[in-house]
C-alpha cells in the first residue's frame, strides 16, 4: 500500500510542472490593489463570522473603534483610501474601455476607391 502511495505522489510530482517565472510587468496596480482589498474583505467576513460564532452578536464598529483607540480612525482613512483608487482604477478603464470599443465600428458607408 505504501509502495503504491509513493509511486502515485511520484506520478503526480511528473506531471505537476508549474512555471513561477513571473514577469514584472504582469501585475498591474490595478490587480494589485483589486488583490489586497479581496484580502481585506475576506479577512472581515471572517473576523465578523468568527465574533458572531463567539458572541451571537454581529461585531458593532463602536466595539473596533473602542478596541483601536486613536488608530481607529487611521485605519478607517486607509480603507478608504483604497476603496477610492480601486474605484477611481476602475472608472478609468470602464471608460478606456468604452472610448476604445467606439474608434473599432466601422461605418456603414461604403469605402470609395481613391
Amino acid at each position: 500500500m505504501i509502495h503504491q502511495r509513493q509511486a502515485l505522489i511520484t506520478l503526480q510530482n511528473e506531471y505537476c510542472i508549474v512555471d513561477w517565472d513571473i514577469s514584472r510587468n504582469s501585475w498591474s496596480h490595478g490587480s494589485i490593489l483589486f488583490w489586497i482589498l479581496s484580502t481585506w474583505f475576506g479577512a472581515n467576513l471572517i473576523l465578523q463570522a468568527t465574533w458572531m460564532g463567539l458572541y451571537g452578536v454581529p461585531l458593532d464598529a463602536q466595539i473596533l473603534f473602542d478596541a483601536f483607540g486613536p488608530y481607529a480612525w487611521w485605519i478607517a482613512g486607509i480603507e478608504v483610501i483604497l476603496w477610492l483608487l480601486l474605484f477611481s482604477i476602475a472608472a478609468r478603464r470602464f471608460y478606456s474601455k468604452l472610448r476604445n470599443s467606439e474608434s473599432r465600428h466601422a461605418h456603414s458607408r461604403a469605402v470609395e476607391p481613391a
